[in-house]
């Protein structure tokens, strides 16, 4: 019997015989063959399971032709531009940044992979798709935005020596902004919000006026807008001061190029 069970061992290592043939591809099979190897060389293995489970690989696959945002999610597409939402810092219930000028709106954007945003730009997200000369409509409502302040008179030898402590207070003292989202009717069609009224926005001059400074001011501020008829809307033009200069009701707000829409990858 031992002579015999020898030999039947060194038949199974020659090769498996010919009726077991079909066996070998069996799930059965190749557990035991894996762990006949696996004892025979000392070593533990576990032997390979087969899946049951249906294959993943559509199903994580994207969408066909879903069209994905051209802008970041706190920015608004106007087409010829992505827009903040907001005035600078761009956040809904935060005060808009003020004593700005161009270039530290410029500076401020540039950081953060923006850039101010051009005349164009603007009035484009001003007016919306329609045209509006009013970022709600086609008629004028005083008190919708933030544009019925009242007059405070400005000592301008105390905002002269900013960043002093005196220029701080004195502007403090000027502010009738409000936070960002305030007033939930000074939002355009496309969802924009604040473009006139509350501060005035720095923006890159893309049109000629009396001055061609650089840079201009749209939107006017929380007092209405300095030139008759003092109508705060998208047309305004401040044309009055250069570049460098910084007031108490002066920010500004950032564009970016839209990117190309994207459709996701075919199968």
């Amino acid at each position: 019997m031992r002579w015999s069970a020898h030999f039947l061992i060194l038949i199974g290592c020659a090769g498996p015989a010919p009726e077991l043939k079909q066996l070998e591809a069996t799930p059965e099979v190749v557990q035991v063959s894996s762990a006949m190897a696996s004892s025979s060389s000392g070593v533990a293995s576990a032997a390979p399971q087969p899946s049951s489970a249906p294959s993943t690989a559509s199903s994580s696959r994207a969408p066909v032709n879903e069209p994905q945002a051209r802008c970041p999610a706190d920015m608004v597409d106007v087409g010829v531009a992505c827009i903040d939402r907001y005035e600078a810092p761009n956040k809904q219930g935060e005060k808009p940044l003020r004593m700005q000028t161009a270039k530290d709106g410029e500076a401020y954007c540039e950081q953060r992979g923006k850039h101010l945003c051009t005349e164009d730009e603007w009035l484009r997200a001003c007016e919306g798709k329609a045209g509006n000369p009013f970022p709600y409509g086609k008629k004028y409502q005083e008190g919708v935005c933030n544009d019925d302040g009242e007059f405070r008179a400005a000592n301008w030898k105390k905002l002269g020596t900013w960043p002093a402590e005196t220029a701080t207070l004195e502007a403090e003292r000027l502010d009738q902004s409000e936070p960002s989202g305030t007033r939930a009717g000074c939002t355009t069609s496309e969802g924009v919000v604040d473009l006139t009224g509350n501060v005035g926005e720095w923006v890159v001059r893309t049109r000629k006026n009396e001055t061609n400074y650089g840079h201009v001011v749209k939107g006017c501020f929380w007092g209405k807008c300095f030139r008759p008829p003092h109508t705060p809307s998208c047309e305004y033009v401040n044309f009055a001061h250069p570049t460098g200069f910084r007031s108490y009701e002066l920010g500004f707000r950032c564009c970016a190029t839209v990117t190309a829409a994207h459709s996701a990858a075919s199968p």
